[in-house]
């Protein structure tokens, strides 16, 4: 359908609100206006496929694309930088594009920019989406015009979608000094008041708020609160990539933050504590000094120090809002503003920790995004988070931050895992350093399917303490409680249950253990755990510190050995514990499976004990013994285990089959039973019937064989004796157990398979 909406331009319904509310003799900064247009203020441009509605712009019922092309759109304010804010009823399968170009009134135009939505900006409650902001490209010009277009879509039988309302926020921010002009002030007042000099990072040169944010609102202290820094956070204004006064941009991003939600919930301030534009010329943020509390990350604001970098970092793909990797001058200045931080705080910029209203964990250093696992915003855009792991490593460099553990990742070739199974990777680049992998947890040995395993290269022999890592993000779904990792170190096995979701974004320890230098050591995690199914278990980094302490306790279990076999049903169980000190509780556990669900014994015993007798009622072909310590730290640590069985009984057999051949000769057969151990060999006698006994084989492990009657004229009886795989011996039967007389006759050579042990 093609239409021509024919009311003139100058019958357009504008909706003005200005807000600049300061006094009449005071001279603001910054001004600005919001124009909204709505349902026939649409008026007066082009459609295809979108018609003029009660509601706003709506696509065609008969249409399942369109596209509407405002008139020229002279504003009330000459502006030099604008924010896009749109409702719309978008039903699931449909979409919308905006796009915007920016005029003079002398004829000349922008590109037309696609507006992206801003999710920094956006909150759950607000009604309407908010756009990237756009600038315009030169020094002290500013715009009156604007023309926007409209891209409606959907899929069959899907609703109408439908724009019901468009809001431009025009920003007038070029009254003011230029950043070459703000550096060069800044230079002067710090020359007039020098910095006190200390043995610190130095702080790097900052355009403090005195110099770019002149206007009155600018100065104040109600509201104002402190929380000691301990998390460094990197942003994205998401505005545009190409400017020539980056120093309005700031004075932009200042208006529009101090005004946005007003009246009922006003930001009052800009929301990051430092921002940093494309030439790496830095700006104090938020009102208020270090450790001041800003608005850049809902719950994460208080104890972090925000650093925003001006412009649009998202992937260079991204739909409707492609970005830039981050230029070297403004990764150099996010790097020293960091180094001064990190130093003058000390924070370990390896490591995570909680924040004051957070009850999970957040690396020192992050992105936005991980704030809440990648769950509600792309910030810092891909492009800005990857440079991350190069910040930290930056910033440990500069300030001579040797890291005390020896981390290992789970990229690297120390890291070996399954090739099946459900494997997924974090979204977003969210996990330690940008990535990390996850699978789902399962309470049956028999479904386990995913296992990872890392293998540090240790540079001394020493002890350890071991750390791993689950990180915030998003799953959709919660963590384990139980993800039991098994640790191999220099003296012997443990396995250590601990809780991903209670400790979700932490560092957890599982213990101190000694370890051989060089790769011998190995931590393995598999997805099987006792406390519950399909939830997520996480496979990231883990880290290793020579440890001065005692290690946790670990406990080895000596005897009975691996494989072994008792004859008594009286059994001794030892075993030997390291840093016994250190345990609050032992307890011993006999199972007849590997994984401990079928428990014989489940024995608590005092924290010294290192030995148990226990009286078995039955012979067991299978048990499986180990020993669990309770530390008084809290930690349940598992030793290795052995398998063993109790076999008391000889074993049975007989004589049960005799073939006479055409040729006059016999085939014998026996079979022997042993339920626990197994048959080990067999003895077998002959005899003329009635005669004496005469050995006939010894200790063969097959159960068959051909017979040669000494006599012709004799009939032979036979018998059999089994020893099992412990020494048992069958006790010799006093009868026969078969007679040649009991022959079957059989016309070929019959020879039956041979049974070995």
């Amino acid at each position: 359908m093609n239409s021509k909406l024919l009311v003139s331009l100058g019958l357009l319904v504008i909706l003005v609100v200005i807000s600049w509310p300061v006094a009449a003799e005071e001279q603001p900064m910054v001004k600005s206006t919001d124009l909204v247009l709505r349902a026939n203020d649409f008026a007066g441009g082009t459609s295809h496929g979108i018609q003029l509605s009660p509601g706003g712009l709506t696509l065609d019922a008969d249409a399942y694309t369109g596209t509407y092309l405002s008139p020229v759109i002279d504003v009330p304010l000459p502006f030099n930088a604008i924010v896009t804010h749109w409702i719309a009823d978008l039903p699931d399968s449909s979409n919308l594009t905006i796009q915007l170009r920016t005029g003079t009134d002398k004829g000349w135009w922008s590109e037309w920019f696609q507006i992206g939505e801003d999710h920094d900006l956006g909150l759950p409650e607000d009604e309407f989406v908010i756009g990237q902001m756009i600038t315009v490209p030169a020094v002290d010009v500013t715009h009156q015009r604007i023309q926007f277009s409209v891209s409606l879509g959907r899929y069959e039988n899907s609703s109408l979608p439908v724009l019901e309302e468009v809001r431009f926020t025009l920003i007038d921010s070029s009254a003011g000094p230029t950043a070459e002009e703000m550096v060069a002030r800044q230079q002067e007042l710090d020359s007039l008041s020098p910095q006190s000099v200390d043995s610190g990072y130095p702080k790097p040169s900052v355009v403090s708020r005195t110099v770019w944010c002149t206007d009155p609102r600018c100065n104040y202290s109600n509201g104002l609160a402190y929380v000691p820094v301990t998390h460094m956070i990197v942003h994205h204004t998401v505005s545009s990539n190409s400017s020539s006064n980056w120093a309005a941009t700031v004075r932009a991003i200042w208006n529009y933050h101090y005004s946005r939600g007003c009246p009922s919930s006003c930001w009052g301030d800009i929301g990051y504590n430092y921002l940093v534009d494309m030439n790496g010329v830095i700006y104090e943020g938020h009102n208020g000094g270090d450790d001041v509390v800003d608005t850049h990350s809902g719950d994460a604001n208080a104890g972090s120090m925000a650093l925003s970098f001006i412009g649009t970092f998202t992937a260079s793909n991204y739909p409707n809002l492609p970005g830039i990797a981050p230029p070297p001058a403004m990764k150099n200045s996010a790097a020293e503003l960091f180094s001064w931080k990190a130093d003058q705080k000390g924070i370990d910029v390896f490591g995570a920790g909680s924040l004051p209203n957070m009850n999970w964990g957040l690396p020192h250093v992050m992105g936005h995004r991980d704030v809440y696992g990648g769950t509600n915003t792309e910030c810092p855009g891909d492009q800005a988070h990857a440079i991350l792991p190069w910040l930290r490593n930056e910033v440990a460099r500069r300030i001579g931050f040797a890291p005390p553990h020896i981390y290992v990742d789970e990229l690297s070739s120390a890291f070996t895992m399954s090739n099946q199974g459900n494997w997924w990777t974090a979204k977003k680049g969210c996990g330690y350093n940008g990535h990390a992998y996850y699978t789902w947890s399962t309470t049956n040995p028999d479904h386990s399917t995913n296992w990872g395993e890392w293998r540090p290269n240790l540079p001394a022999s020493d002890h350890y303490e071991v750390e791993v890592y689950a990180p915030y993000c998003d799953t959709d779904r919660g963590e384990t409680y139980g993800a039991t990792y098994t640790i191999n170190h220099a003296n012997g096995s443990s396995k250590v249950s601990v809780n991903h979701q209670e400790n979700i974004g932490h560092w957890m320890s599982l213990g101190t253990y000694y370890f051989n230098s060089g790769t011998g050591g190995m931590i393995r995690l598999t997805d099987v755990t006792s406390t519950d199914s399909g939830r997520g278990v996480w496979f990231d980094h883990i880290r290793l510190r020579p440890s001065n302490a005692l290690p946790d306790p670990s406990a080895l279990i000596q005897e009975p050995v691996s494989q072994a076999w008792l004859t008594d049903r009286s059994v001794a169980f030892n075993w030997t514990v390291e840093n016994q000190a250190a345990v609050q509780e032992t307890i011993l556990q006999v199972a007849t499976d590997s994984q401990f669900n079928s428990l014989l014994l489940n024995k608590s015993l005092a924290a010294e004990a290192t030995s148990y007798n226990h009286n078995f009622s039955n012979d067991y072909g299978k048990l499986f013994w180990r020993v669990i310590l309770k530390s008084t730290q809290g930690k349940t640590i598992y030793s290795n285990v052995n398998q063993f069985g109790i076999d008391t009984e000889p074993p049975s057999s007989q004589v049960v089959f005799i073939a006479l051949m055409e040729d006059g000769d016999y085939v014998v057969r026996w079979e022997g039973n042993d339920s626990t151990s197994g048959i080990e060999n067999y003895d077998v006698d002959y005899r003329e019937e009635g005669g004496q006994w005469v050995a006939w084989l010894n200790d063969v492990g097959y159960n068959n064989a051909k017979f040669v009657k000494p006599n012709n004229l004799l009939e032979y009886e036979f018998r059999s004796r089994a020893i099992d795989q412990v020494g048992h011996q069958e006790a010799s039967h006093t009868t026969a157990d078969m007679n040649t007389r009991d022959a079957i006759q059989v016309y070929r050579v019959i020879m039956f398979p041979l049974i070995s042990r």
